[in-house]
């Protein structure tokens, strides 16, 4: 018996991609996909000079490394892959911020607002963006709202790079986020804590609230001559930064209960266990993911037994890749990269969906023809038989039986015939399907449903578009071309939504 993998019929048929997460730091750009039992990673170091404090120095070997890691990811070097990118914390300015319940009304406006008064570099030049982390019942309640800055250059750079060597971005984020992602869903009995992140680049400090992001503070490892920092200058910067953020979450969130402090390190796990206990009289625990992450909204969960043995240096490039496991018109949380951005990957995601039904219909039609192929050669050796048969009894005496079989011969050529005029009224749409997505890309309009019940019957066509004019553009280039006729947009048939955008629906017929 055949069995049939529905899971992979969807899988082909859905027009959203696997989104994973890369990591570009000054050491090394990393990849992840997050996946039950099958997650991906790879790496690739970087030689000193080619990124320094987050920032690209030198584009062309940034691209060469990116190249050799799509290479490690998959053999086929033009296939597109897509990713949330994790940028270092050094050039991050993030800020929580409260406004009244009563802003809700016009919760993007104020935002803005506050996101100008409080940016630390010039509005205009910077790409920002912000999510609302949560409530407080005080003056009548308030809105948690945290926001993220970043010079645009910076982002810029890295999304040039990226894009040359075959990576499509859906999403940017800083490493802070994506590692407190991984943390507050291996943690989640634990809603309140502080997170100390001993990396390549210095101490990042990160304070969670109700399994949110709130805060971080990140600490650069003094600039040496030496390749190796003194255990003398970690202590100092451990003891001291701590103190810093432990003061700080205590002064703007008293109502937060820091009872331990969890840290994620490749090394001294045990130095970094003594150093706290001892100066804090807090208890250190080193994170150690759990076989099974799930994030504490329910969004995404994924189970897979190489968490058990995943370094901490891998944890937020795994927190990016998680992200992409939500779908994309759910993700709310902050993106700090040109509006572009995310167009540019709604069209990349636009175009596969053509192709795919494109690929689909012309697969069909091929199956069609081959099938009325095998039926004509089939039909055709029975007619040869029959008449064959018919000429051996025509030499006999005409008898009722060489009557009716005559007769039952002529009702089956005429079957015959109205098979094979059936088989040459067929017609192609593929032509049609290939117009239409051109018509809809050229005027910016998303592809929902095209319905064609057959050539002369009136075909529906279902689809969304940013705004009004959009709309009206795709109908006048309908009636611009010959081949259709009969266009007819009710006004009943679009809807505008609270964001300005268009969904509508439109019927014509094809000469």
């Amino acid at each position: 018996m055949v069995s049939i993998d529905f899971k992979k019929i969807i899988k082909i048929f859905r027009s959203t991609p696997e989104i994973g997460g890369i990591e570009i730091s000054d050491s090394a750009v990393k990849f992840s996909l997050a996946k039950n039992d099958k997650s991906v990673f790879a790496s690739l170091n970087l030689a000193p000079g080619i990124v320094s404090e987050g920032k690209v120095l030198n584009k062309n070997k940034l691209k060469e490394a990116l190249g050799e890691l799509h290479s490690r990811i998959t053999p086929k070097l033009k296939k597109k892959i897509y990713a949330v990118v994790n940028i270092p914390d050094d050039n991050i300015y993030a800020q929580s911020f409260n406004l009244p319940m009563a802003a809700s009304d016009n919760l993007e406006e104020a935002v803005k607002l506050n996101l100008q008064m409080i940016s630390p570099m010039d509005f205009s030049t910077a790409y920002s963006d912000w999510q609302k982390i949560g409530e407080i019942k005080i003056d009548g309640g308030q809105l948690e709202i945290l926001g993220a800055f970043v010079y645009g250059g910076i982002v810029d750079d890295i999304i040039e790079c990226l894009k040359e060597v075959n990576f499509v971005v859906a999403a940017v984020e800083y490493a802070g986020l994506a590692l407190s992602r991984v943390v507050a869903a291996a943690l989640p009995q634990n809603p309140d804590f502080v997170l100390m992140h001993l990396g390549a680049n210095g101490l990042n400090f990160i304070f969670i609230k109700n399994n949110n992001f709130y805060f971080s503070h990140f600490a650069p490892w003094p600039k040496s001559e030496e390749r190796q920092i003194k255990m003398s200058v970690v202590e100092e910067m451990v003891v001291s930064e701590t103190q810093k953020t432990l003061n700080f979450v205590g002064s703007h969130w008293p109502e937060a209960q820091i009872k331990n402090i969890f840290f994620s390190t490749p090394v001294l796990e045990e130095k970094i266990t003594e150093i706290i206990s001892k100066n804090f009289g807090l208890p250190a625990q080193k994170v150690v993911l759990p076989v099974s992450l799930k994030d504490p909204a329910g969004q995404w969960s994924v189970n897979d037994k190489q968490m058990i043995s995943l370094g901490s240096d891998w944890f937020s490039v795994l927190g990016s890749a998680l992200r992409g496991l939500i779908p994309r018109s759910k993700d709310i949380i902050i993106s700090i990269a040109s509006a572009g951005t995310e167009e540019e990957f709604r069209q990349y995601r636009i175009i596969n969906f053509a192709k795919m039904w494109r690929n689909a219909v012309l697969t069909s039609f091929g199956l069609i023809l081959a099938a009325f192929v095998f039926v004509d050669i089939f039909i055709t050796s029975v007619v040869s038989s029959l008449n064959l048969q018919l000429l051996n009894l025509a030499n006999l005496s005409v008898s009722q039986d060489i009557i009716d079989l005559q007769k039952e011969a002529k009702d089956f050529n005429a079957k015959v015939d109205l098979a094979l005029k059936a088989k040459q009224e067929i017609y192609n749409f593929s032509p049609v399907f290939e117009k239409l997505t051109g018509f809809a890309e050229e005027k910016s309009v998303s592809v929902d449903r095209i319905f064609i019940p057959s050539k002369n019957s009136q075909i529906l066509f279902n689809g969304r578009a940013n705004d009004y004019q959009s709309v009206i553009d795709f109908k006048e280039k309908l009636k611009s071309d010959s081949q259709f006729q009969e266009i007819d947009m009710p006004l009943s048939g679009v809807v505008m939504d609270s964001d300005g955008k268009s969904s509508f629906s439109i019927t014509f017929k094809i000469k």
